[in-house]
């Protein structure tokens, strides 16, 4: 089925007719919709509909995009584009599945901060810079030359902000810093490190 979708940029409206799938889900219309507008994944997407009582619709579930997907023959969408905000907040070990584009935060305790983190042979990490988004944090803060361990605990602990892209077909491992990380492909998510502070113990 065609929709149309209009999009605000630099002050001009920007409207496209695209081709997609009647069971498309928000997630692949979502990644669809970044490419045929150049959005990046540093910025937050919001679809909107506008129904016959003139409502605008915030879709953020896959009933509501069934549901208009199903009742318009040709559905009219406005694609909202915001400053993206951390969507996920966890504590290393315990990390669960997030979606493309979305922002986790991750603290990581100082006992974790050790080169036995890195000795570890039930962590593995995939990909270079762009890892698999099951990769261990704290191997890849390693390989990138962004931490240095030693055996004791730093006087700190850390949070690292994770941004999560679409998956792969191939991740290419490389060594660096004395980790090696592994070849790998396909697999259906990714992340990339964008940035991590430190946080004085208390």
């Amino acid at each position: 089925m065609i929709i149309k979708v209009k999009y605000k940029h630099d002050g001009k409206h920007i409207a496209r007719k695209i081709d997609i799938r009647k069971n498309i889900s928000l997630e692949e219309l979502e990644q669809k919709l970044r490419e045929r507008f150049d959005i990046n994944y540093d910025k937050r997407v919001e679809l909107h509909f506008l129904d016959e009582e003139n409502d605008r619709i915030v879709i953020s579930f896959e009933d509501e995009l069934a549901l208009i997907l199903a009742s318009q023959k040709a559905p009219i969408f406005e694609l909202i584009v915001k400053a993206k905000v951390v969507d996920n907040f966890f504590t290393y070990p315990k990390i669960t599945k997030s979606k493309p584009g979305e922002i986790a935060e991750v603290f990581i305790e100082s006992k974790w901060l050790t080169t036995a983190s890195i000795l570890r042979r039930d962590t593995r990490i995939w990909g270079t810079l762009l890892y698999t988004d099951d990769s261990d944090i704290v191997k890849a803060l390693v390989h990138l030359g962004k931490l240095e361990l030693t055996e004791q605990p730093p006087s700190y602990n850390l949070i690292v902000s994770l941004r999560y892209l679409p998956g792969c077909l191939k991740y290419i491992g490389s060594s660096n810093e004395g980790i090696t990380s592994e070849d790998f492909g396909p697999h259906d998510a990714s992340y990339v490190i964008e940035s991590f502070r430190i946080v004085a113990l208390t």
